[in-house]
C-alpha cells in the first residue's frame, strides 16, 4: 500500500496588525480605559469601605445614646415613685398639730433657711418679758460659713451649706431673774451655741453679756430634678 501522506502543518500565528497611527491609537485608548476602570473599581471600594465604617460608629453611636436614654428615664421614673413615696411624710410634716404648728414649722424654727436676726431678736425680747429682765441692744461680734469653720469651743466642722453668726445679748436684773433667763436659752427652740459670757454687777442686779451662736441653712435648689421631672 502506499503511505498515507501527512497532512500539510498550517502556522496558525497571529496575523501582525499593522503599527499604523490608527492602531497606535487604539492600544492606547484601551489600556487608559482599563487603567480608568481599575483607578475606579479602587475608588469605589475605599469609598464604599469609608462609608460603611462611618455607618458602623453611627450605629454604636446611635445605640450608645438609645441606652443612656432609656437609662436616663428609668432613673427619672424611679425618682418619681420615690417623690410619690415620700409625699405623704412630706404632708404629715406640713400639718398643723394642736398647738397651731406644724413639724415643718419647728424644723424651720430649729435651723431657718436664713440668718433671720429680726425673729433671733424677738426670741430674746419674749424671754426677756416671761422672765423680767431688761435687755439692751443686742450686737453682732463675728460669723462664720459652713464646710470650712469649726464652731467655737469644738472641733468639729459646720456641715457643707451651714452658716454661723455670733450674737452678744446684754441682759440686767436680779440674780434669779438673769439665771431663768439663761435656763430659758437652753431651751429655745433655735439651734444655738453658748460661746462666753462677760459678767458685772449693778446696785441690786448683776449683768451678764452672753455671746450665742446661732445657725441657719439655706434651702437646697431642686430646680434642677424639678427640669428633669417635667
Amino acid at each position: 500500500m502506499p503511505e498515507a501522506t501527512k497532512p500539510p502543518v498550517i502556522n496558525k500565528k497571529p496575523a501582525p496588525i499593522p503599527q499604523t497611527d490608527t492602531s497606535l491609537g487604539d492600544d492606547k485608548a484601551t489600556r487608559n480605559f482599563v487603567f480608568a476602570m481599575v483607578a475606579l473599581t479602587l475608588l469605589m471600594l475605599i469609598v464604599g469601605g469609608a462609608t460603611l465604617y462611618w455607618l458602623i460608629g453611627r450605629y454604636v453611636y446611635q445605640t450608645n445614646q438609645n441606652k443612656a436614654q432609656d437609662e436616663t428615664i428609668e432613673l427619672l421614673e424611679k425618682k418619681k415613685q420615690d417623690i410619690a413615696a415620700l409625699k405623704p411624710n412630706f404632708d404629715a410634716i406640713k400639718t398643723p398639730g394642736p398647738n397651731g404648728k406644724s413639724e415643718a414649722d419647728l424644723i424651720l424654727n430649729a435651723m431657718p433657711t436664713d440668718e433671720g436676726f429680726r425673729e433671733f431678736v424677738g426670741m430674746i425680747e419674749n424671754m426677756a418679758q416671761k422672765t423680767n429682765v431688761r435687755v439692751s441692744s443686742l450686737s453682732k461680734p463675728g460669723g462664720g460659713a459652713g464646710g470650712t469653720a469649726a464652731a467655737l469651743n469644738s472641733a468639729i466642722a459646720l456641715p457643707s451649706g451651714v452658716q454661723s453668726s455670733q450674737v452678744s445679748v446684754p441682759v440686767e436684773g436680779s440674780f434669779d431673774n438673769v439665771i431663768a433667763f439663761l435656763k430659758a436659752t437652753e431651751n429655745s427652740s433655735r439651734v444655738m451655741d453658748f460661746v462666753s459670757m462677760s459678767i458685772g454687777s449693778t446696785t441690786g442686779n448683776i449683768s451678764v453679756s452672753p455671746t450665742f451662736k446661732i445657725y441657719w441653712q439655706a434651702p437646697a435648689n431642686i430646680q434642677p430634678t424639678q427640669r428633669e421631672l417635667q
